[in-house]
């Protein structure tokens, strides 16, 4: 899942946003030292990635793309997400989604427990409203544009517009399914964690 769905289970699950967000760049061990919500946030989202890569929904949407496509398609798949996630956001939030946005944006502050790269990812969300860009298709190509530009050589991301347009309906059935049993799992984790 992408920073949208992070932050979203992160809120229901009343657990950590800062340590939702801070579980895509913890790699290994998790230091101990850090507060116990920012330690429960990186746990849970390393078992949301992981729920999410290997349930059948998103595995047979990821399969569905051609190649070269195929090969990022857990990134694909995940941005995805977050656009109908964005789409959908009535029937698993009661907030409006930018009463949301503004919530976590003034819950992403950064502090000493921060890595540089997780500041800069915060500062980028607020800057250029990503979160907000995740609910149109043109938001969401974009935002697959410029991840081309955190890989050593070309990737095919840059042309994924009109596959994303293609696999649109497939895509879409694969969230409905997969995004309730998701949640459901993520409230059975943190409800065992208490």
């Amino acid at each position: 899942m992408n920073y949208l769905a992070h932050l979203h289970l992160a809120h229901i699950s009343h657990t950590s946003l800062p340590g939702a967000l801070l579980g895509e760049y913890a790699r290994g061990a998790i230091d101990p030292t850090l507060p116990t919500e920012l330690q429960t946030g990186i746990r849970l989202h390393r078992k949301i990635d992981s729920f999410t890569d290997r349930h059948p929904q998103h595995l047979g949407a990821v399969r569905a793309l051609p190649s070269p496509f195929r090969r990022f398609g857990s990134i694909i798949m995940d941005m995805m997400f977050d656009h109908f996630l964005s789409r959908y956001w009535r029937q698993y939030h009661a907030w409006p989604l930018q009463d949301f946005i503004d919530y976590s944006h003034s819950k992403l502050q950064p502090n000493r427990h921060w890595p540089d790269p997780l500041v800069t990812l915060v500062a980028r969300i607020k800057q250029y409203r990503l979160l907000q860009q995740y609910a149109t298709l043109p938001g969401i190509t974009l935002a697959l544009e410029r991840m081309d530009s955190r890989f050593r050589r070309p990737t095919p991301l840059p042309r994924c517009g009109p596959l994303l347009i293609e696999q649109y309906s497939t895509m879409e059935q694969a969230f409905l399914a997969f995004y309730p049993e998701l949640i459901s799992f993520v409230l059975e984790q943190t409800a065992s964690a208490r």
